[in-house]
């Protein structure tokens, strides 16, 4: 059985991870700012408990009307969700900071900013990475929903850990992970590498920036983060990695000797190192491939090739338990399947399957050293965010048959028009959809092993891996638009 086999060569790989819980299963709000008292307020590195006289109540509304210095909750927050409407004057510039720390430099030098601002009085792009809604300079938002001076806009932070995730007026405008590889790559060679304390703590004050300008916040109110859905309060998630092969076995699922393959100490190590799952690994679908062992995950993940039917490039798994698996497994809330590149070459002789993806491989005419440009649809969803507004990279693309554009939102694809190699159609390369009540997410990227290096890969998947659980939003909504933008566009670049 699968635990037997992978006992020796795993157990310090795969038994040290645990998913990091919510402090607090309560829904309850605390009211910081209600348009009556500010006595949840005192000014930062102030003598006492005592509210700046430039920090005023007009109206039921909290301003900065005067030179104050900043204002900071007497209290200190973790694992919270924080919301509030701000309103900007022309020109102006502010910010709420959180996890701050009280030093003799100013709140910012600790704890990072969402940024408070009149885009259009600094001339700035709406997704600049100082706009508003921004994580201050560091993640820009993702898409342009900023109502403009003089108007109330609605913001929410969510802070869970080193996981961070900014809101503006109902949409998810930045995601980031404090501490990962994008992270440190964006802090470096900036200001705030030289700022020592700079988003060390995950516990701090909540300040409202005095920044020489005007600026108005009202209903501010923040309560603990409700308990995951993804994981009981007595195990962590886990992830069941299949990496057999019934056709073609790609080198970076191929193991040597009695070490895990490239890719499965990768996903293992990314596991202990984000805190966020315990992987277990198998080549055996005939004896591991069974209910009473698929209860006990989270996520199944396949890095798989092989057919249902026939004697030969057979993945043998037994069709009752893959249709149990189909139907009633994966169907079922807080489940969720995950597939790497082959993965959409796997049963695409066996239609629940290939319905389930959302396509199936046929052909790969961009090949492991083709260079290739992906575009990114959807900035917000936490699989996509990683990339930006898209990469140019080497792997090997796949595109696809029984494609149900109708389906599936489509998050990155190739872009047709800066690739060398142009064909005359949409060849999507990450996507999601809603499954019952369970969750899919397939990544068309993964042949080459470098690729399974790249730390932007990783946080794509890490991100993946939080939605399917149900811990981050991100949308899922079909959109068959992109499909069809994507296809005229195809069309015109392959006629040159």
């Amino acid at each position: 059985m699968l635990r037997a086999r992978l006992w020796a060569v795993a157990l310090l790989l795969c038994s040290v991870c645990c998913l990091t819980q919510a402090a607090d299963e309560s829904s309850d709000w605390q009211v910081l700012f209600d348009g009556t008292s500010l006595d949840a307020w005192r000014g930062y590195n102030g003598k006492d408990d005592s509210v700046p006289a430039g920090w005023k109540i007009e109206d039921g509304v909290l301003t900065r009307a005067s030179q104050a210095g900043d204002l900071i909750t007497k209290q200190q927050y973790e694992n919270c969700e924080l919301v509030f409407d701000w309103k900007i004057s022309e020109g102006g510039n502010s910010g709420v900071i959180y996890y701050a720390q009280e030093t003799d430099g100013p709140s910012y030098n600790t704890g990072p900013e969402y940024q408070v601002l009149d885009n259009e009085g600094w001339n700035l792009e709406p997704t600049a990475s100082t706009a508003a809604g921004a994580l201050y300079g560091l993640y820009p938002p993702a898409k342009d929903v900023v109502k403009p001076a003089g108007e109330w806009n609605t913001a929410r932070i969510v802070l869970d850990g080193n996981h961070v995730e900014h809101w503006l007026n109902g949409t998810k405008v930045a995601d980031a992970e404090i501490g990962s590889d994008d992270w440190n790559r964006r802090v470096k060679g900036t200001k705030f590498e030289a700022w020592q304390d700079f988003a060390k703590k995950t516990k701090g004050h909540i300040a409202l920036q005095d920044h020489d300008h005007q600026v108005w916040f009202r209903n501010i109110k923040v309560r603990p983060l409700a308990a995951k859905k993804s994981a009981s309060a007595d195990r962590p998630l886990r992830i069941l990695l299949v990496t057999q092969s019934g056709g073609f076995q790609h080198s970076t699922i191929t193991r040597k000797a009695n070490a895990l393959s490239h890719t499965e100490r990768i996903m293992t190590e990314l596991g202990i190192r984000s805190g966020l799952f315990r992987m277990d690994c198998t080549k055996d679908v005939e004896n591991d491939f069974k209910p009473e062992l698929i209860k006990n995950y989270d996520i199944v993940m396949f890095y798989t090739t092989g057919k249902m039917y026939g004697d030969e490039q057979k993945l043998p798994i037994a069709k009752d338990d893959l249709d149990w698996f189909l139907n009633t497994w994966l169907k079922e809330e807080g489940h969720a399947f995950l597939g790497v590149h082959s993965a959409a070459d796997t049963y695409e002789d066996y239609e629940p399957y290939w319905d389930m993806i959302g396509g199936s491989f046929n052909g790969h005419p961009w090949t492991a050293n083709a260079t290739v440009t992906l575009k990114v649809h959807d900035q917000s969803h936490p699989a996509a965010a990683p990339w930006g507004e898209g990469v140019t990279l080497k792997d090997e693309i796949y595109q696809f048959s029984h494609w149900q554009p109708e389906k599936v939102r489509v998050l990155m694809s190739l872009d047709m028009e800066k690739t060398d190699l142009k064909k005359p159609y949409h060849v999507p390369v990450l996507w999601v959809k809603e499954y019952g009540n369970g969750r899919v997410m397939h990544m068309s990227l993964g042949h080459r092993e470098d690729v399974w290096e790249n730390p932007t890969y990783q946080e794509s998947l890490l991100g993946g891996i939080r939605w399917l659980t149900g811990q981050v939003d991100g949308d899922a909504t079909p959109n068959p638009e992109v499909d069809a933008k994507e296809n005229e566009l195809a069309k015109a670049a392959a006629k040159g």
